[in-house]
């Protein structure tokens, strides 16, 4: 077997849009502790921090005693160190992507589609979906992180298109009674009338959306400006993801899918098929929020 040993690593940083900017990022701060050639952009976002051998995001090892390799060079190269069962279940190849997230603003609302569809997409559109792997996902959260995982209970949702009725608009009266008849049917009658809520949401016409989410937003406002609670709305957050995004459909799925914030050291999971964002952990003008995912991408 291969000397076993511990080797620095430059790791590949992700300048997205939504990530935090210059050293106010987590990530560009842990880039700059691991590489002190490294000069931060403080007019830059540094989004993620990857540690693995993506082909996107190939880390590459700082160790004199490894000629110019990267990790993924030298795993090809030393393919004992991923032991018998992941060499062979995964062809002699590293099976999940570490990441650092620096989250600013919200990230788009995405499902991964499990190992069987991620494989017909694969062949069926390889321009729109270079990989054949499902990539369940692990977050643990390193400071407060609020993100949006899996659909709220039927309950929750039938009292938002009550006391919201912007949102109620766009889902519509036939979805919406589907909705309220399942809560006394089986989970097949639930999944059912949720996809029905989700894809009128999604399908809705964009000058609706604009519409209705700018009465939603003039209505929340004027609540706040008279000291009223906006709680039973999530009226705080959709005004800071309008405030984001105006005019963005994505404002509403608050009312669609669970609203989650964990405690550093807290974790979630993100199987396939189940919706999902990041949000924001602090308040702003805090500590960056921030979260270690691991990917199976293989």
């Amino acid at each position: 077997m291969a000397s076993q040993r511990v080797f620095p690593l430059s790791c590949v940083v992700q300048q997205y849009a939504w990530g935090k900017m210059g050293s106010n990022s987590e990530v560009a701060c842990l880039l700059a502790s691991s590489d002190p050639l490294v000069q931060i952009s403080e007019d830059k976002p540094y989004a993620e921090l990857w540690m693995g051998t993506h082909p996107k995001g190939d880390a590459k090892i700082l160790d004199n005693r490894i000629s110019q390799k990267t990790l993924g060079q030298w795993i090809a190269d030393n393919q004992d160190c991923l032991g018998s069962k992941v060499k062979d279940t995964f062809n002699g190849k590293l099976p999940f992507l570490f990441k650092v997230l620096s989250v600013e603003t919200a990230l788009s609302i995405q499902a991964h589609p499990n190992k069987e569809l991620a494989e017909k997409l694969h062949l069926q559109a390889p321009q729109h979906y270079p990989d054949a792997n499902h990539k369940p996902e692990m977050a643990i959260a390193l400071t407060s992180f609020q993100g949006l995982c899996g659909f709220r209970p039927v309950e929750e949702i039938v009292t938002f298109l009550k006391k919201v009725p912007e949102f109620q608009s766009l889902i519509g009266d036939d979805a919406t009674a589907q909705l309220r008849q399942s809560m006394n049917g089986d989970s097949q009658a639930v999944a059912s009338a949720l996809q029905s809520c989700f894809s009128h949401l999604m399908k809705s016409e964009k000058k609706l959306v604009v519409e209705q989410l700018n009465l939603l937003v003039k209505r929340i406002s004027q609540q706040a400006s008279a000291g009223n609670s906006m709680e039973d709305t999530c009226g705080e957050l959709l005004l800071r993801l309008h405030q984001q995004y105006p005019g963005d459909i994505g404002c509403f799925a608050i009312y669609l899918l669970n609203l989650i914030t964990l405690k550093p050291g807290e974790a979630m999971f993100l199987e396939a098929n189940v919706p999902h964002a990041y949000l924001k952990g602090e308040d702003p003008g805090s500590n960056p929020s921030t979260h270690v995912a691991a990917n199976n991408y293989l």
